[in-house]
């Protein structure tokens, strides 16, 4: 009975000891499962990132927003990873510090590059530039890689110790097991029947377990956006992910093994065996960037990071590798280079210098054409120790501690300043500064570009130079004019008063003659008499019209808003009332205003009206037009009649004083009347021009500038 309740009581152990050994394993799985999602969620969130920084740069070179998706895409999916991550490894302390570490940079990163995004919005584009120049950007990346990098080892690390415990304790369980059974070998072969196939049955529920999980590490493996794969202790791999397959397009019976060689571009396909025999014998990460080829034939590059996964005892047991495509990257890259070099030779074509200043160390960092710019060799600032103070001329000091404080507070500013050079010579720059800040309103940096503008300024002190003696050029100008208005007022009061006389004498005298002795008279006599008369009157007119072209040019001009149709009807009604034999027709258009002096506006149109009538003398009936219409793109006045018109070979003698196209006989006049038109439309700004045809009749137009 003894025998049996032992035999009863080993059963019961024996019968509990496969189920523990089951959920052991159960939880070995569970550690594997829980790894590979800390693995996955790290590498998704560092996916995440370096996608944000690939997009940014690629907008902040391009200018397309189609580059911003992956950026667009990090700010709403990071926080969710970030807590997945969080929740996976919530009760490790140490990995949760890294966490929140990881957070932070994450934070400022992703802060960055919001910040360059803007500034290139702004049309900030070289103060954006410079932000990807300074390779700040690549520094927080990497800080965070090697975050993620301590976290992934940290979980391997725990995965071996955890696994390693999980084997001993099954070993120990074991060793009880064959002890006890051996002990009680007869009583277990009584029911070994009932214990074998219970132990059975254990065996195949472990086995579907691990199935799970290899289902579930496939799973996880393909949904990772790089190729992965999976090596011996030796170098040879025995599994790949479906993304190796999909970009290869390869089989798995051509990749089994060595056969990821033919996939290899044979021109670095050496150094890559090299690199990782080398990895092989010393047990040690591998990391190398090489072509692969795709499925279509073309060559990719990827980045390709492999890391020993070790036994309990430190061993090598494995292999596991991911690549990683870098095409987009290299792409970025290569333009970022072109563009810096494009933007150095550029800085070089047009003098232009740039700088960043830290302002958390102090330190600033001039390029070459700067540090040329205030007479320095490359690398001479940071040689010699120099403060931008020291640079500056000893007069701007002052005002450049101003420009600071400016740029400080309101995020940007303009200014111009001297420099002196160690040889003396003093040069003029031109300056543009911009302030970068953290979240918190910090200011971080002062970034800015120089311009030499020495020419500019010495040609601004020279045209300056220039105005001030043009000014007392012109004042002493218009003292003379002054003075010659003053001889010409004099001038013309002795010619209206003076000359009057005589002529008055002549004319009074000759029909006093006429008058008295025309008895005595003969035709001939009385005709020299008429003819003395007419010429003194002509010359009387004659002095008039000379005495109106002298006034037009002088005098203050009042301008107003003129009713130029009803100024015409008032001057034809005139000419209309002088002549009232004539028969003339005149068309006056309606509702034409003009701006001006009402006075000299008159006189213009009375002389050309005027002149239409009196060379429509032999038209019956003369047809005299006034209006406006639209000439070379501006509007402008005009009169036109049906008269004796002109010769245009002649046109350009029109507007001369005393010029004359038709002989006395045929029209009488002085010459004068086109001239005084001509000063007139020109003090009012405009222009005055005809055009003409012989017994054609002519127009004459005419403008009257912005006024």
């Amino acid at each position: 009975m003894v025998l049996l309740g032992s035999a009863l009581l080993l059963i019961l152990i024996l019968g509990s000891l496969p189920e523990r050994s089951f959920n052991r394993a159960r939880d070995a799985e569970q550690l594997v499962t829980h790894t590979l999602r800390v693995l996955n969620a790290s590498g998704s969130l560092l996916a995440i990132m370096e996608g944000a920084e690939t997009g940014e740069r690629g907008y902040l070179l391009t200018g397309e927003e189609r580059y911003l998706q992956p950026y667009q895409s990090a700010l709403s999916s990071y926080r969710q990873a970030s807590q997945n991550l969080r929740q996976l490894t919530v009760n490790d302390s140490a990995q949760q510090a890294r966490m929140d570490k990881l957070d932070r940079l994450v934070e400022t990163k992703l802060a960055g590059l919001s910040r360059g995004i803007a500034l290139y919005r702004s049309k900030e584009r070289d103060a954006a530039l410079a932000l990807v120049f300074m390779g700040e950007g690549k520094l927080a990346m990497d800080e965070i890689r090697g975050l993620s990098h301590d976290m992934e080892q940290e979980e391997k690390r725990l995965l071996i110790i955890r696994t390693q415990a999980a084997v001993e304790a099954q070993d120990t369980q074991l060793k009880w097991i064959l002890r006890i059974g051996g002990a009680l070998l007869i009583i277990m072969i009584a029911v070994a029947g009932v214990i074998t196939e219970r132990v059975i049955g254990d065996h195949e529920r472990v086995a579907v377990a691990l199935r799970t999980s290899e289902e579930r590490f496939r799973a996880l493996a393909d949904a990772i956006p790089q190729l992965c794969w999976t090596a011996n202790a030796d170098g040879w791999i025995f599994w790949y992910n479906q993304r190796w397959y999909d970009f290869t397009g390869a089989t798995p019976e051509e990749m089994e093994g060595w056969g990821w060689q033919s996939v290899h571009d044979p021109a670095t396909l050496p150094t890559v065996l090299e690199g990782w025999n080398k990895a092989i014998a010393a047990g040690e990460p591998f990391e190398m960037v090489f072509p692969l080829r795709a499925a279509d034939g073309a060559f990719h590059p990827f980045l390709t990071r492999v890391m020993p996964v070790r036994d309990s005892t430190g061993k090598v047991g494995r292999w596991f590798g991911t690549n990683t495509d870098i095409t987009e990257q290299r792409q970025i890259e290569e333009a970022l280079a072109q563009n810096q070099e494009r933007l150095r030779m550029a800085q070089q074509v047009a003098r232009i210098g740039t700088f960043v200043w830290n302002l958390q160390t102090g330190v600033s960092q001039l390029t070459p054409e700067l540090e040329a710019m205030y007479g320095l060799p490359p690398g001479g600032f940071a040689a010699g120790r120099r403060t931008w103070q020291d640079l500056i001329c000893p007069e701007d000091r002052d005002q450049g501690v101003r420009y600071v404080q400016e740029v400080m507070e309101t995020g940007s500013f303009e200014a111009e300043w001297r420099v002196v050079w160690p040889d003396g010579t003093t040069r003029w720059l031109f300056g543009r500064a911009w302030v970068s800040k953290d979240d918190t309103g910090k200011p971080l940096r002062l970034m800015g570009a120089n311009t030499d503008v020495t020419e500019r300024k010495l040609a601004e002190l020279e045209v300056s130079r220039l105005n001030a003696e043009l000014e007392q050029r012109v004042r002493q100008r218009t003292l003379e004019l002054e003075a010659s208005n003053r001889e010409l007022e004099a001038f013309a009061y002795s010619v209206s008063h003076d000359l009057r006389a005589p002529l008055r004498g002549i004319d009074g005298w000759s029909l006093a003659l006429l008058e008295d002795y025309s008895d005595s008279l003969d035709g001939s006599g009385r005709q020299y008499l008429n003819r003395v008369r007419a010429e003194t009157q002509r010359m009387g007119t004659l002095i008039d019209d000379l005495l109106q072209l002298s006034r037009v040019s002088r005098g203050e001009m009042k301008l107003d808003q003129v009713d130029i149709t009803g100024l015409a009807n008032l001057i034809v009604d005139r000419l209309r009332d002088a002549q009232p034999e004539r028969s003339i027709e005149f068309t006056i258009e309606p509702g034409l205003v003009a701006f001006g002096d009402a006075r000299l506006l008159e006189i213009a149109l009375t002389n050309l009206l005027g002149n239409a009538v009196k060379f429509t003398g032999t038209q019956n009936p003369a047809l005299i037009e006034f209006g406006k219409i639209e000439k070379e793109g501006e509007m402008a006045f005009y009169v036109r009649d049906n008269g004796a018109g002109f010769d245009m070979a002649y046109a350009g003698n029109l507007f001369g004083a005393f010029q004359r196209l038709h002989k006395v006989t045929e029209f009488p006049g002085t010459g004068i009347g086109l001239a005084t038109v001509q000063r007139i439309v020109r003090r009012h700004g405009g222009r005055v021009w005809a055009d003409a045809r012989v017994n054609r009749g002519a127009t004459f137009c005419f403008t009257l500038g912005a006024a």
